[in-house]
């Protein structure tokens, strides 16, 4: 079973979890729970996008 990584998804995805990341450090609005609830819808949206 070989697994292919799609660089754009990962690099677009870094950049999205980055930026939300970024965002909460200065306004602390999300606990770290809902960070990580937010950074795993990313990923799924992400996955499931079809090009």
């Amino acid at each position: 079973m070989s697994t292919t990584i799609d660089k754009k998804k990962i690099n677009r995805m870094k950049l999205e979890i980055i930026g939300v990341e970024k965002n909460n450090l200065k306004t602390k609005k999300k606990t770290k729970d809902e960070m990580i609830k937010r950074v795993r819808k990313i990923i799924v949206e992400e996955i499931k996008k079809a090009y």
